[in-house]
């Protein structure tokens, strides 16, 4: 997923850094003298070497500080170069062992070396980009969709409660010592970065690796990440940490605990039994461990174990059992594919015609690309990415002498993608879409709304939409993640009828982390996707049931009889 995207289910990547002197713990009872460390510090590309300073209170050197200088430079150098929000800016002050770091938006962050706690007054406006209005930002358009996608005044939020981290009950200090402040790397790169930027923090003892997940410079810093040594155990203290920051990360951030009956994950891990292998200092043991957590226990399809940590390297086969959820949907992929196969043996079109039903087909919300200027070049049958086929099927339908009555946009094996993408779908059917993002973190809420310039006249107004057609959306239970947001949402416009079977669900916006060991993951996060209707809030989770079953994968190809099915309703 990229910085706004839910990202599919499928394995992607992520990754890292930290800061420097000698000094005591104020978050235990005895002192702790820090040792300090120059190392490799690789920006966003593994040709971008520069050095850091890190800090460790473990005579290991596994688990690497920043001090508070290098943390706040960091957090904004990844806003300003990665997120490209160049608005983006934080002041620090410090009185006594507290460090208040401040926004240019005016909220604050207040890091306590005494208490071990991180609060924030207003935990989501501290973390929204500069350029929206609204207080959660996941579906506000970036610079690719200038022009075609508009995000609309009549946007609202509703602010959420405080959050304080209260790192002291995971046992993760925070460390002041004579006016200078220190944060663990690993903490950092949970708290203030994997969410709000899709960037992880990655140490590998040879390096700090600053990695957007899923992005394509990430793929050359992970080659770089996993050339350092494989070691065959970790430290005590490492162990230790990565289990208490594991239980940490997932009990702030994941957004479906309530729906897994989870009150904290230290308690979860001891009633499946997964504690002691959490713990281990075997880096496969633990490994193992992990993927048994998201992929049996976990099991939302969104959550899962991507990649090993360095210490066993990239090749190392960890065998774990998938969940129901995950059986279920691998099954019927496999189902539906052959079905399509059938009738398409040379693969789907994007855009097809059948007498008076028009078909739109993509399998996941692609973004725009980023070169394509659809104003000075219209977009042709040829175009690959989701926005370009849905500007060129809506020239085709719209056409002078169409025989279109009917629309079908085609989402039976659509596992999910880009959110923004996802709303210029939803506003090209509607002409005007919302989609409601809640915090399950904070209980805050932003009600989204915008609209597409679907005719490409510079203008958005009535034109802009397919309004004046019958209609469709085709579900399966593959339709997953954005695949399941968007016929929810058209469903409960009123204006679009669910073809087929019960969507594969998936609300939340996919989270990817790193332990501390250097295991990288993903999880449902603490947002949720959702619609609103009548002032209500609609959770989406469960997927969305049609108004019209289909019962056999083989009819939802059979474009000649699905036609006759449609004209039949009427």
């Amino acid at each position: 997923m990229k910085k706004q995207s839910y990202n599919q289910i499928w394995r992607v990547f992520a990754l890292t850094i930290l800061g420097s002197a000698l000094l005591t713990s104020c978050g235990t009872s005895s002192g702790s003298t820090l040792t300090e460390m120059e190392i490799h510090l690789y920006f966003h590309s593994a040709n971008n070497e520069e050095s850091i300073k890190l800090f460790f209170a473990d005579e290991s050197k596994d688990i690497p500080y920043l001090d508070i200088d290098t943390a706040v430079s960091l957090m904004e150098r990844v806003n300003h170069e990665i997120i490209e929000d160049k608005n983006y800016a934080l002041t620090a002050s410090a009185q006594g062992a507290v460090v208040t770091i401040t926004r240019e938006n005016q909220y604050p962050m207040q890091i306590d070396c005494d208490k071990d706690t991180i609060s924030f007054y207003d935990f989501d406006a501290f973390f929204v980009p500069s350029w929206t209005s609204t207080v959660i930002d996941v579906l506000q358009p970036d610079t690719v969709f200038e022009g075609l996608i508009l995000s609309e005044e009549n946007s609202y939020s509703r602010f959420g409660s405080e959050v304080v981290f209260d790192l002291k009950k995971y046992g993760i200090d925070l460390i002041e010592e004579n006016g200078k402040y220190y944060i663990p790397m690993q903490t950092l790169s949970d708290i203030m970065l994997s969410l709000p930027s899709y960037v992880c923090l990655l140490y590998n003892n040879e390096g700090v690796f600053v990695y957007e997940y899923g992005s394509e410079p990430g793929r050359e810093l992970l080659r770089k990440y996993y050339e350092a040594q494989p070691k065959e155990s970790k430290s005590e203290a490492l162990a230790e940490f990565t289990y208490n920051e594991l239980c940490m990360v997932m009990d702030y951030y994941y957004g479906l605990k309530e729906s897994h009956g989870i009150e904290n994950f230290d308690d979860f891990f001891a009633e499946t039994a997964l504690s002691d292998a959490l713990r281990s200092t075997d880096p496969e043991m633990s490994a193992k461990a992990m993927k048994v957590l998201m992929e049996l226990y976990i099991d939302d399809i969104h959550s899962g174990y991507m990649l090993n940590s360095w210490r066993m390297g990239l090749d190392t086969n960890i065998e774990g059992k998938s969940g129901k959820s995950i059986q279920d949907m691998n099954s019927s992929a496999m189902k539906y594919y052959t079905a399509r196969e059938k009738f398409y043996p040379d693969g789907v079109p994007g855009y097809e015609e059948v007498g008076n039903t028009a078909y739109i087909t993509f399998d996941s919300f692609m973004t725009k690309d980023q070169d394509a200027d659809y104003y000075e070049n219209a977009p042709t049958a040829d175009t690959q990415d989701t926005v370009g086929l849905l500007l060129y099927s809506y020239s085709q339908i719209t056409r002078r002498g169409s025989p279109i009555k009917n629309v079908v946009m085609d989402l039976s094996m659509n596992s999910g993608g880009d959110t923004v993408t996802a709303s210029f779908v939803i506003s090209l059917f509607l002409g005007e879409g919302s989609v409601c993002i809640q915090d399950t973190l904070t209980g805050a809420y932003s009600n989204e709304c915008f609209r597409a310039d679907a005719n490409l006249d510079g203008k958005y107004d009535e034109k802009d939409s397919l309004l004046d057609y019958n209609l469709y959306c085709l579900t399966s239970p593959i339709s997953f993640s954005c695949g399941n947001l968007v016929p929810s949402v058209l469903k409960s416009s009123g204006q679009v009828t669910i073809l087929g079977q019960q969507s594969g669900g998936g609300a939340c916006t996919v989270m990817p982390f790193v332990t501390a060991d250097g295991t990288i993951l993903q999880m449902s996060s603490n947002h949720r996707l959702s619609y609103m209707k009548n002032g209500s809030v609609y959770d989406i989770d469960q997927g969305v049931e049609p108004d019209y079953v289909i019962r056999q994968p083989e009819h939802f190809y059979d474009r000649q009889a699905l036609t006759e099915y449609i004209n039949d309703l009427y």
